[in-house]
């Protein structure tokens, strides 16, 4: 007789009885095929890594059991008919990592709700944070581009300006010479 361990990630929408049920059922199919139930470890509704089936969360379930090399095909089958298992992890485990089971199912059960409503909130919370962050970097990177362009626009209006001036200038000098060479050809004239 060998000894499993079957980690399962179940589908996150499912309330505290359908959980149960399924878990129940799935140790009931491993009697059938002449297992034993060593522990049921339910770890709580936990944020995966990557989407599964397009969901965010999964509540992870590990079911340690003593059975046959046949026991294992049989229950994979059914695992993967199940469409609230979103996915599901079978290992061989020597008899010193067997984990003892402290608590009946309904506490781990009730206990781990309680924990997943606390993680999900913390998620949402932390979401929301880095949402309101991006909001704010995206407007000061806004601010900057807008000021760099009031400046830009203030330079070129201060470069037509200038040009204007130089302009002015320059027509007030070529006057000023125009007055000049008129009084030198005055003055040679009356000479």
């Amino acid at each position: 007789m060998n000894y499993y361990e079957t980690l399962l990630i179940i589908h996150p929408a499912l309330e505290a009885g359908r959980l149960k049920d399924i878990i129940l059922a799935i140790e009931e199919n491993l009697k059938n095929k002449a297992a034993t139930i060593l522990s049921v470890d339910i770890w709580g509704k936990k944020r995966l890594a990557y989407l599964i089936e397009k969901q965010k969360y999964g509540t992870y379930v590990k079911l340690q059991f003593s059975g046959s090399g046949d026991c294992i095909q049989k229950l994979e089958m059914e695992l993967q008919h199940n469409a609230n298992i979103l996915s599901y992890l079978t290992t061989t485990i020597s008899k010193s990592d067997i984990s003892e089971e402290t608590s009946d199912l309904d506490t781990q059960i009730a206990g781990q709700s309680r924990e997943s409503q606390t993680v999900i909130e913390n998620e949402v919370q932390k979401t929301s944070k880095d949402a309101s962050t991006e909001e704010k970097t995206e407007e000061n990177v806004e601010e900057v581009e807008n000021s760099k362009e009031e400046e830009k626009t203030e330079e070129s209006v201060e470069e037509v300006e200038n040009s204007k001036e130089e302009e002015k200038t320059e027509e007030s000098v070529e006057e000023v010479e125009n007055s000049k060479e008129e009084k030198k050809t005055e003055e040679s004239v009356k000479e």
